[in-house]
Order: C-alpha cells, then sequence, then structure tokens
C-alpha cells in the first residue's frame, strides 16, 4: 500500500498527492500545536476551588497566588470584584477570551478533513477521465496503458485523500472533546466562586 501511494507522487496522480501531502502537513502541526496547548492548559479544578473558596472566606483573595491558564484568568476576573453580580460579568467576559484560546485552530481540523476528501475525489475524477479517455480511438497497447494510469491516478488519491481524512476527523473529535472539558471546569470553578462571594457576603 504504502510503495503504491509512493509511487502515485510520479506521473498523473502527483499534483494531488503533493496537494494532500500539504494538506496533511498542516494538520499535523495543528494537531502538535493544539495538543500541547490543551496539555498545558488541563488543570485540577478541585484544588483551585478549594484555595479559591479559603482565600474568599479569609478575606485574602488579593494574595491568592493563580498560574495562567484559562482557567485561572477566568478566576482572577472575577476576585478582582467583591460583588457576586459584577465578578460574574467579569468572568463571562474573561471565559470568552479563555474559550478562544482553548477552541483556536481545532475547527482546522475538521476543514482538513473535508478538503482532503474533496481534493481525494477531485482526483478520482481526474484519473477515471483519463481512463475512458483510453476508450477512444486509439491503439491497443496505448489503450492498455492510459487505462492502467487512470485506474492508478483514481485509486491512489481516493485512497490518500481518506488516509488524511480519517485521523483529521478522529484529531478533532478528541481536540473538541478536551476543549469541552477544559470549558466546562470553567464554568463549574466560576459557580463556586460565585457562591463563595454570596455565602462570605451573607456572613
Amino acid at each position: 500500500m504504502l510503495t503504491y501511494l509512493l509511487t502515485a507522487f510520479s506521473g498523473p496522480a502527483a499534483v494531488f498527492m503533493y496537494a494532500l501531502l500539504a494538506v496533511m502537513a498542516f494538520a499535523i502541526a495543528v494537531v502538535i500545536e493544539r495538543s500541547v496547548t490543551l496539555l498545558r492548559y488541563r488543570c485540577d479544578p478541585e484544588p483551585i476551588i478549594a484555595r479559591v473558596d479559603a482565600a474568599v472566606r479569609g478575606g485574602t483573595t488579593a494574595s491568592l497566588a493563580l498560574g495562567a491558564t484559562p482557567l485561572e484568568e477566568v478566576v482572577r476576573a472575577g476576585l478582582a470584584w467583591h460583588d457576586p453580580d459584577l465578578a460574574w460579568e467579569a468572568m463571562a467576559a474573561a471565559s470568552v477570551e479563555a474559550e478562544l484560546k482553548v477552541r483556536r485552530r481545532i475547527a482546522y481540523l475538521s476543514t482538513v478533513a473535508s478538503i482532503a476528501t474533496m481534493v481525494g475525489l477531485f482526483g478520482t475524477v481526474y484519473g477515471l477521465i483519463l481512463a475512458f479517455g483510453a476508450l477512444g480511438d486509439v491503439a491497443a497497447a496505448e489503450r492498455a496503458a492510459q487505462l492502467s494510469e487512470g485506474s492508478s491516478t483514481a485509486m491512489a488519491t481516493t485512497a490518500f485523500g481518506l488516509l488524511v481524512a480519517i485521523p483529521a476527523l478522529a484529531a478533532h473529535a478528541l481536540a473538541e472533546a478536551n476543549a469541552r472539558e477544559l470549558l466546562g471546569n470553567i464554568e463549574r470553578v466560576a459557580t463556586r466562586l460565585i457562591l463563595s462571594l454570596k455565602a462570605a457576603r451573607q456572613s
């Protein structure tokens, strides 16, 4: 299979194969960048919730040390206000920026899958055109060569297109699931912070 695909990089299928190779390289770059970034953004919300709650009850929110993850940035925005309503609005504004950071470039992977499929299909159609062209008034030897070349182009571009598209879709699903988990943790911590502020205000 690999040898067959490598052979397709020369001949009529070359332009489609190199286009798919470029799309695949872009997808790999996005996967690596997003994997590293989402791994860096991950943090256990429970210790943060406990620290925030203790700081609010003790009135020491100004000295609470937080990191630079989107979750902690949202918490920091809320801690800047003692009024629960203002804190919630501040965190809502910060969460928009946090979501942009978390979901940045993830949608590209779905687009890559669609483009790879379409390029592969385009190569398939082109290969079939070459193959059907052999049915005209040409010599038998030339007809066999053209049929073989057209069929090879169609099959190679289809296979390589799917080889790029399927992992890109899987990577998109995985990255989106991780992003939803991170954003869910942000909402969870923000809600607990508001409850802590309201409890501190009533006591």
